[in-house]
């Protein structure tokens, strides 16, 4: 069945409109906040709108059932420039399995280093440092041409001086593509609607237990649970004229945290070169590629500009990628 061209676009616009809406609310905290910060530079371009997008070594972090769509295997890094001393940064590997499924791994880093120790009377004391890593594993598998569900289970690790913790969680992925030809009529000037859905951070906790940490100081310790919050989020993409312009945009909704909504756009400016632009909860992106094919691989340099948020300095995100 053909989708009415009409329909679609307007509900694009619906959201792209939604989007300029959004109010920011200064949300914050609880365990796993690391995650909710921009990874992929494409990503960031786009101002995060990226669950109905997901197709290329970075999907594994947004929506794992957009990796179907990935045909060759590829691998990701990329790294986020922030002030405060703070680290960010991935790299993670997607394999194609029969055409029709993909198996992913990825690993999430963050954290900062010099954290000054004081007491009660802000006496400093010994530099602390504090780190979070996230590992994943993806397993996604196409049902059809339209259906596409996928799974990542994820292992986490915090550490706070000498006191650690760790928790397994998993996200759920549902991706739906309508392509030119086959449900969309061949005389569109849309090549390709995508939609996404996302349910993340299932399962996951902290419990932290301070008592290693304060027998030192001959103090008790104290044992607590930090939640990580769920996130249910949703998007919609549509690519358009041969190729050249694609338009996404996303809501998404924390557990305890306002809804938030992202919207962007890519351009293919020429073959080799891709610009970028987005609204990432009402604060401005830009970024870009380029990418050259080799006998046997093809190699991408990816760039992004996030503009300042909370009164944080604005961030730049290096990421390279490879296929092949």
């Amino acid at each position: 069945m053909l989708i009415p061209m009409s329909i679609a676009v307007l509900f694009v616009l619906m959201l792209l409109t939604g989007s300029m809406a959004s109010a920011e609310t200064g949300d914050g905290g609880h365990a796993g906040a690391f995650m909710q910060v921009g990874l992929s530079p494409r990503a960031v371009g786009m101002g995060q709108a990226y669950l109905a997008v997901s197709d290329d070594a970075a999907g594994i972090f947004y929506n794992p059932a957009g990796t179907t769509h990935i045909l060759k295997r590829k691998v990701g890094f990329a790294y986020r420039a922030m002030d405060f001393d703070r680290k960010l940064g991935y790299a993670s590997l997607s394999l194609p399995v029969r055409n029709e499924a993909t198996i992913a791994v990825g690993w999430i880093f963050a954290g900062v280093g010099d954290i000054v120790e004081r007491d009660r009377l802000g006496e400093p004391g010994d530099k602390l440092d504090y780190s979070e890593n996230a590992l994943s594993l993806c397993f996604a598998r196409r049902f059809s041409d339209i259906v596409s569900i996928g799974g990542t289970g994820k292992y986490h690790m915090s550490k706070l001086a000498n006191v650690t913790t760790n928790t397994a969680g998993f996200d759920l992925g549902l991706y739906i593509r309508l392509a030119k030809g086959a449900q969309i009529d061949s005389s569109s000037f849309l090549d390709m609607l995508r939609f996404g859905a996302v349910v993340g951070n299932l399962g996951a906790s902290y419990i932290w237990n301070t008592g290693k940490y304060w027998q030192q100081f001959g103090e008790l310790g104290d044992s607590h649970t930090d939640d990580f919050p769920i996130l249910i989020g949703g998007g919609v993409s549509a690519q358009m004229f041969k190729e050249k312009l694609l338009v996404a945009v996303d809501a998404r909704k924390y557990q305890w945290h306002s809804l938030r909504l992202h919207a962007g756009a890519e351009y293919a400016a020429h073959e080799v070169l891709k610009l970028r632009a987005g609204l990432d909860d009402l604060h401005p992106t830009f970024g870009g590629s380029v990418s050259r094919s080799y006998k046997s691989y093809t190699l991408s340099i990816e760039y992004a500009f996030a503009t300042a948020k909370a009164g944080e300095r604005a961030d730049h995100i290096f990421g390279i990628g490879f296929v092949f």
